[in-house]
C-alpha cells in the first residue's frame, strides 16, 4: 500500500503539443507499482487547455473544483463541466479541455497503464505555452 498527500507529487508542466497554462501530478504511476491503471491531476489555469487530442485508450474523468469547457470538435460541440461531473471518452474519441478568463479547474483522469502501441494524435502544431501558476498550486519544484 501507499499513502501520499497530492502535493507531496511535483507538479509538472502539461508539455503537450498545444497546451497552455495546464500542469499535472502523476499521483499513482507505474514507478509506485500501479500496473493497470494511472491516476493523474490536471490543473487549468485562467485560459488554460489541453488541446483536441485522441488515442487509443479511453479515459475517465472526475472534476474536482471548479469548471472548463470538454472540447468535443467532432460534434463542433463545447460542455461545460464542473466539480462532481464525472466524463467517460472512449478511445480514439477526440478530446480537449479549456478554461475561459475567470474560470480554473482541476480534475482526475483515470487512464491504462499498458496502452495500445501509444500513438497520441494532437490536432494542434502550436508549442506548449506555461504563463502562469494556478492559486492552488502550492508546490512545482520542491517535492
Amino acid at each position: 500500500m501507499r499513502k501520499i498527500h497530492r502535493t507531496d507529487v511535483k507538479a509538472e508542466i502539461v508539455r503537450e503539443p498545444g497546451a497552455k497554462d495546464a500542469l499535472h501530478r502523476k499521483l499513482i504511476d507505474t514507478p509506485d507499482g500501479a500496473d493497470r491503471f494511472v491516476l493523474t491531476e490536471f490543473e487549468l489555469s485562467p485560459n488554460g487547455s489541453t488541446p483536441p487530442h485522441y488515442h487509443d485508450w479511453e479515459h475517465e474523468i472526475y472534476i474536482i473544483e471548479g469548471s472548463m469547457g470538454l472540447v468535443m470538435p467532432e460534434q463542433n460541440l463545447t460542455e461545460q463541466v464542473g466539480p462532481g461531473d464525472v466524463v467517460f471518452i472512449p478511445r480514439n474519441e477526440a478530446h480537449g479541455f479549456v478554461t475561459g478568463t475567470d474560470q480554473t479547474c482541476r480534475f482526475l483522469v483515470v487512464a491504462p497503464c499498458e496502452r495500445p502501441p501509444v500513438r497520441n494524435f494532437f490536432l494542434s502544431d502550436d508549442p506548449y505555452e506555461y504563463t502562469q501558476l494556478p492559486e492552488y498550486a502550492n508546490s512545482l519544484g520542491d517535492k
